[in-house]
């Protein structure tokens, strides 16, 4: 029995110091190597069986539309005409396609179209037509997300190359308590709340659509099973105006093309770090204004975005990664924001305006050209005290304070422009290949790197610049050798810093718009033995000559260490 319990204190000994060393590793820069394809799997179970079907095998029947009509039995109707008051109601346990070719339904009592019960239900816009329908505010839904303009018990899906123009003046415009697919179409939403909500899912092939809402604009909210509750965009053009939400997932987000325009909560300039922050339509309670949002995992492989958002541009509880695209975002908060991590291998990304940049507890950027102006930090590992979280606001970040975030940098052109912190890891930062550059703050109390454990870089180039009161160098465990330096002036716009070498070559060169007294400059060019000169103005500044991994030059009043500040 004594050997049986020192046997079992040895294996859990063993255990706790793999599960120790699995921790380490994580947090460790042996585990740097991270990309899109080997950190999430968004194989998303969509349905196609509607596309399946063989509607030549069922019964089909013309209506001149006047009234009221209930379809109870299976088929193909083919719709035109007008009902002024009334709407077009489905039940059955077959499967029903719409064909609506110059429909026009106002019901000042209900739906426009009430899916009861069916098994697939298509809706077809005829080539050419242009139907509309408009729901009243004269009715009272029997549950809570029973209002909507369309309303679908079942799954329902559209196709077609015809237009459909949508108004929702009780809540909802398109709904479905199941699936929602779009194939084609075009269509024109004005929505009293969401435009298009599926509950299990909405997935959109392609169509052009314009979505004019006073809540979010595309939106799914099964939150009881993993596997439902996402938004799947294949391609298509979107033009999303909404007071909450653009793309609002419970669950997942899979965007592989598209062109998207989204403006939410009244744009950027309705900042959520001022103190009408989510006063939209004097709503103030549980709102969030974000571009694209999920409660899980966003993965965006293309697209053209151009996103202004109060709130944050693109913003996940869990994981984001961005393949490719082109993104232009102007976020009264962050750009792009994901709790848990933030992966990006490729595309170009302009932040023009943000209260932080890039924010995640951990960062990897592979490749990409980057570029980021933000008010505060420009990419910020951990959060820490993020005081764009403060004041109780709506959707606020949830980061607490952490020394465990990792901002790893393997490849890609990055540009910073912060006035707050431009490089900012409660945790480590770790360069191993790229060309960063930070025009980072004015202000002494925030520096152009900011870190609690380790900042070091062993490929690509890093030039930093910014007020000297809190500067931090890199580590000696780099093996890029770098360059710390503290003028004895400030220079600004039209001043230009440039290390020379021996043969009179450029290794380096910085100039920016804002004041500056302090650069960190790690460069592949710059070797050991060598001595360089400092040009301000093309005028000889000083001289040095490198002899350690690190060369620290001028009155460094500031940190110039790992950590030791927060």
């Amino acid at each position: 029995m004594k050997n049986k319990n020192i046997l079992i204190y040895i294996t859990a000994i063993i255990i706790v110091l793999i599960g120790g060393y699995g921790i380490y590793s994580f947090l460790n820069k042996d585990n740097l190597s991270s990309n899109t394809t080997n950190r999430i799997d968004m194989n998303l179970n969509t349905d196609d069986g509607d596309e399946k079907i063989d509607w030549n095998n069922y019964k089909n029947t013309s209506y001149t539309l006047t009234k009221s009509i209930n379809i109870t039995e299976e088929g193909v109707y083919n719709l035109t005409g007008t009902i002024t008051e009334g709407l077009i109601t489905v039940n059955t346990s077959g499967n029903v396609k719409l064909v609506l070719n110059n429909v026009n339904i106002t019901n000042p009592n209900g739906p426009a179209i009430l899916i009861e019960n069916a098994s697939d239900v298509i809706i077809e816009l005829k080539e050419g037509s242009k139907n509309y329908l408009e729901d009243g505010t004269n009715y009272i839904a029997n549950e809570e997300d029973e209002a909507g303009t369309i309303l679908s018990h079942d799954d329902l899906t559209f196709e077609g190359s015809g237009t459909l123009e949508v108004v929702s003046n009780t809540l909802d415009a398109i709904v479905s308590k199941d699936d929602l697919k779009f194939i084609s179409g075009t269509y024109i939403i004005k929505s009293k709340d969401d435009g298009i909500r599926g509950k299990d899912s909405v997935y959109i092939i392609n169509g052009n659509y314009t979505i004019t809402s006073s809540g979010d604009g595309i939106k799914t909210t099964n939150d009881t099973d993993t596997e439902k509750g996402f938004v799947k965009i294949e391609n298509g053009t979107f033009i999303i105006n909404a007071e909450n939400d653009g793309i609002d997932s419970v669950n997942k987000i899979l965007i592989q093309d598209g062109n998207f325009d989204i403006t939410t909560g009244g744009g950027s300039s309705n900042s959520s770090t001022t103190t009408s922050w989510g006063n939209w339509g004097g709503n103030t309670t549980n709102n969030s204004a974000k571009g694209i949002k999920a409660g899980d995992n966003i993965l965006i492989e293309s697209g053209e975005f151009k996103l202004n958002s109060s709130d944050d541009a693109i913003h996940s509880n869990n994981y984001i990664g961005i393949k490719n695209g082109n993104f232009t975002i102007l976020s009264g908060d962050d750009g792009i924001h994901a709790d848990e991590e933030l992966i990006i291998d490729g595309g170009n990304i302009n932040i023009d305006k943000s209260y932080e940049g890039l924010e995640a507890l951990k960062i990897t950027i592979n490749n990409g050209n980057i570029s980021v102006v933000a008010s505060d930090d420009g990419i910020n590992v951990a959060g820490g005290s993020d005081s764009s979280s403060l004041g109780a606001r709506p959707g606020r970040n949830n980061f607490s304070e952490s020394t465990g975030g990792i901002l790893t940098i393997n490849g890609g052109s990055i540009k910073v422009d912060s006035t707050g912190d431009g490089l900012d890891a409660n945790g480590s930062i770790y360069i191993t290949g790229g060309n960063t550059i930070v025009y980072g703050p004015t202000n002494n109390g925030n520096g152009a790197l900011d870190y609690d454990q380790t900042c070091e870089i062993t490929g690509g180039t890093l030039i930093a610049g910014g007020a000297s009161g809190m500067l931090q160098g890199l580590n000696s465990s780099s093996t890029i050798y770098n360059l710390t330096i503290t003028f004895n002036s400030n220079y600004s716009n039209g001043d230009t810093i440039k290390i020379i070498d021996s043969n009179n070559k450029e290794i380096a060169s910085y100039s920016s718009s804002k004041t500056f007294s302090s650069l960190v400059i790690a460069s592949p060019d710059l070797k050991k033995d060598e001595t360089y000169r400092i040009l301000v103005n093309d005028e000889e500044y000083s001289s040095f000559t490198i002899s350690n991994i690190t060369t620290n030059i001028g009155n460094n009043g500031g940190m110039n260490m790992p950590g030791g500040r927060r």
